[in-house]
């Protein structure tokens, strides 16, 4: 996930960030780590100190990975014309549908600090919060004129993505469908594409996709 390839460092970041979504920080032991990553644990301690740093360094990048689409996406709903903002806001639902179905690592680590991992662990408050803030910003030049909240609407945005992205939609057979589905990632994109529409009181057919 957007870490350099080879490397003793960025083996033992990749392999963390992968038992960190599985275990959760507080199921997942040092020695685990460095046994998946082919190291000696020792060497955890000279690349990145403690678990907890080891901890911060996987969710700065798991953070910076998100934050770079969520950022990019919300410059250009703020700066489009008020005629080009619900396509903008679809770009936007889209690429975080992408970026979580590309990287399900993301949504299970801040999945696993909802349900109390990591709880004396904070992360820093002001680059996550700016994250989020911009997005709400820019989403209440739509929210504003519908009377909603915006940054409920993009609480609610962010659970379903994750949700859909960590569990799935049951079919009528039983069979439990991912974002590895086309299909079931298309119509979960439309899905959210029409609960937002609505919710901002957006006409269901936009302009044509922005340049």
């Amino acid at each position: 996930m957007g870490v350099p390839g080879g490397g003793e460092r960025e083996a033992i970041l990749r392999s963390a960030m992968r038992l960190f979504a599985a275990l959760g920080y507080d199921g997942t032991s040092l020695d685990q780590i460095a046994d998946t990553a082919g190291v000696e644990t020792t060497a955890i301690g000279g690349h990145f100190g403690t678990k907890r740093e080891l901890y911060l360094a996987v969710m700065d990048e798991a953070n910076r990975v998100i934050g770079t689409v969520m950022d990019s996406r919300a410059a250009e709903l703020r700066d489009a014309p008020p005629e080009r903002r619900p396509e903008a806001l679809r770009r936007y639902i889209d690429d975080h549908i992408d970026v979580c179905a590309k990287y399900p690592q993301i949504p299970a680590l801040w999945m696993h600090r909802w349900l109390a991992d990591a709880t004396d662990i904070d992360l820093d408050p002001v680059s996550t919060r700016v994250m989020i803030q911009h997005s709400v910003d820019s989403v209440d030049l739509l929210a504003r004129p519908a009377g909603a909240d915006a940054r409920l609407v993009m609480y609610m945005l962010f659970w379903c993505i994750n949700g859909f992205s960590l569990g799935g939609v049951l079919d009528d057979a039983g069979r439990r469908r991912h974002a590895d589905d086309p299909e079931m990632l298309d119509r979960f994109r439309a899905h959210m594409h029409q609960v937002l529409g609505r919710v901002l009181r957006l006409p269901d057919d936009g302009p044509g996709p922005l340049p």
